[in-house]
């Protein structure tokens, strides 16, 4: 008997007069690209647009209720964000389909799932199948959902958009309280990667929706194609055709066509040198935390430090953290000298062996000194009630 862990089946059932006010689906599949993250072993992530089709097939009944499950087995955030989704999309439309069972399929199935990062993707893939509105195949979106339609932020949103150029996506779509992972993007790596794909944010499911199908509002339709115009200008010209002042005129009609064009405000910031001179709060931790985190392993496995790290490796972290440590926030700084301070102690060890018991014990001790400082700095963190308020809020 199939477990109901593994199938995921929400039943809605109509009230005995409630069968009239029911519709049929206005079509039978729908697919989307949704954006996914997987941890990598050095603390970073990599991005990946995933196809997600949602197909529905006619039950023998067609009075029995619309059923709705993952072809896979999924963790229990995604559960809840499918809940809420289905919440969304009974309110949106009064007349609910009856008679079908609907499987929303993932294109990789062999991989576990969870998290509530493809809850938009659901809820578009649904809605198109109950309105008949089909979605834009080069568009991809990330982001989570609550039962009134707005949109909350996820994580890994720069791996998230790095991903989708890879896939040939055009257009992206991120929720608006993510906007500031692609300024720090921006920050670390330039223009270059926002300006090879348009990145829109969205507060809820109706802008959303606006972006997502195939036909879209003029204003959008018209920011699109004015973007692409400033995508090949940069492509042949490189950043430094954003000080060109028709350049910057086109992005301010970009703005005024469409406010939420993400990768024509960013363009615009670093054509007015207004950008972000510093990494937000989440930014610099994730950024530190990716460059450390060999370190930070060892630190915390109260291994011998000897054994555990490499000398090549000891220099690159060290090297990374010291290029980064002014674009770090500076409430991050006492975190990121202290990975610095406990990498340089192991690598001095590890170059220069101390003789003799007693000075390797010294050595040893220092090291672990250093690395419960490490330790306390994340506790310092842990325990700032405005730190941690803005990074809930982030």
């Amino acid at each position: 008997m199939r477990s109901k862990a593994i199938i995921l089946t929400f039943i809605f059932l109509h009230q005995v007069s409630g069968f009239a006010d029911s519709q049929e689906l206005q079509l039978r599949q729908s697919k989307l690209k949704g954006l996914l993250v997987q941890p990598l072993s050095n603390g970073d992530f990599a991005g990946k647009a995933s196809q997600m089709n949602a197909t529905a097939t006619s039950l023998e009944n067609k009075a029995s209720p619309l059923k709705i499950r993952f072809n896979q087995k999924v963790g229990n955030n995604m559960d809840g964000a499918l809940k809420e989704v289905i919440k969304f999309l009974r309110v949106r439309h009064q007349a609910w389909p009856s008679g079908y069972d609907i499987e929303i399929a993932f294109e990789d199935r062999f991989t576990s799932k969870d998290g509530p990062s493809a809850a938009i993707c659901c809820a578009l893939l649904l809605d198109s199948l109950v309105s008949g509105k089909k979605i834009d195949p080069f568009f991809a979106i990330t982001g989570d959902m609550n039962a009134d339609g707005s949109i909350q932020p996820v994580g890994g949103i720069p791996a998230k958009v790095r991903g989708a150029f890879s896939k040939e996506c055009k257009i992206v779509a991120i929720p608006a309280k993510n906007s500031r992972s692609l300024s720090d993007l921006v920050l670390l790596n330039g223009i270059k990667t926002i300006s090879r794909i348009q990145v829109f944010t969205v507060t809820n499911f109706n802008e959303a929706s606006k972006i997502a199908f195939i036909e879209k509002d003029d204003s959008i339709i018209k920011s699109i194609e004015e973007f692409s115009k400033v995508q090949s200008a940069i492509f042949r010209h490189k950043s430094a055709i954003l000080k060109n002042t028709q350049v910057q005129k086109k992005l301010r009609e970009i703005l005024k066509l469409a406010p939420n064009h993400l990768s024509a405000n960013l363009a615009l910031e670093v054509a007015t040198g207004k950008s972000p001179r510093t990494l937000s709060l989440m930014g610099s931790l994730e950024k530190t935390e990716n460059f450390a985190s060999t370190l930070i392993e060892a630190a915390r496995s109260g291994t011998d430090p000897e054994d555990s790290l490499a000398d090549d490796d000891l220099g690159i972290v060290i090297s990374d953290l010291k290029r980064v440590r002014l674009k770090l926030d500076k409430r991050v700084w006492s975190y990121a000298d202290s990975i610095q301070d406990f990498g340089k102690l192991v690598r001095e060890f590890k170059v220069s062996p101390p003789k003799g018991n007693v000075s390797k014990k010294k050595k040893l001790t220092d090291i672990q000194i250093a690395a419960e400082k490490i330790e306390r700095e994340v506790k310092k963190i842990r325990n700032n009630k405005e730190m941690m308020e803005e990074l809930i809020q982030d």
